[in-house]
């Protein structure tokens, strides 16, 4: 099981959760349809030396889609996800990583499930400046995003027929998205680089047996 540098898989865990829960349980139980927007949930050197299973580091098992809007490129390969984003460069996501990864995610996901009694699936974006991505779009969960490495920008649109809210997303920030609210990304030229956890906290109970849980793909990217 992987973990921060130096650390277990239930200590990176509990250090996660511990700047993670007081940014967004509360928004999450009380005003779920507010988008937040949280700078200082962690500390950024600390995130960034969390290591996630993505890259060369995927697991065999981890499917990684390569997505442009609605075409999606499904691989477990290494070699065949690079071949692919060398051809069109996407980008990738590393779906259900809860699952077909092992690591320190895999008990934040659990933990947030048990805490909120509901299906919570945890997926990676991965994305360089340029990627082709989903679009504009909006989504059937409420995502709680966490900035992982790089920078991603992102337009939110909170309500119809308003203009977009701006937000770029720096290591260790936490976004709040509401259910249905339109947004739309991208990767920007510096640092020209993004990795982003999505827990997604759906409307489905928790289930018992969460190797059942799927995300269906695309969401918050």
């Amino acid at each position: 099981m992987q973990a921060q540098h130096g650390c277990s898989p239930h200590a990176a865990a509990a250090r996660f959760l511990a700047g993670l829960g007081p940014a967004v349980l509360p928004g999450i139980k009380l005003t779920p349809e507010r988008l937040r927007h949280v700078s200082g949930a962690f500390d950024a050197e600390m995130i960034e030396s969390m290591v996630l299973p993505v890259a060369e580091g995927k697991a065999p098992s981890q499917t990684v889609a390569l997505m442009d809007g609605v075409d999606f490129e499904r691989n477990t390969r290494l070699d065949a996800v690079a071949l692919a984003y060398q051809e069109r460069p996407r980008t990738r996501v590393y779906e259900s990583l809860h699952l077909r990864s092992d690591g320190w995610f895999s008990l934040v996901t659990l933990h947030l499930a048990g805490m909120l009694s509901r299906h919570v699936i945890c997926t990676a974006y991965e994305s360089q400046a340029g990627d082709r991505n989903l679009g504009a779009h909006d989504d059937q969960w409420l995502g709680v995003v966490v900035q992982m490495r790089g920078a991603k920008r992102w337009l939110v649109w909170t309500s119809k027929g308003s203009d977009p809210e701006e937000i770029t997303m720096r290591a260790g920030e936490v976004l709040i998205l509401p259910q249905g609210m339109t947004h739309e990304v991208t990767t920007p030229d510096h640092p020209g680089h993004s990795v982003h956890l999505l827990f997604a906290v759906t409307d489905h109970p928790a289930h018992p047996r969460p190797e059942r849980d799927q995300l269906p793909l695309g969401g918050a990217e």
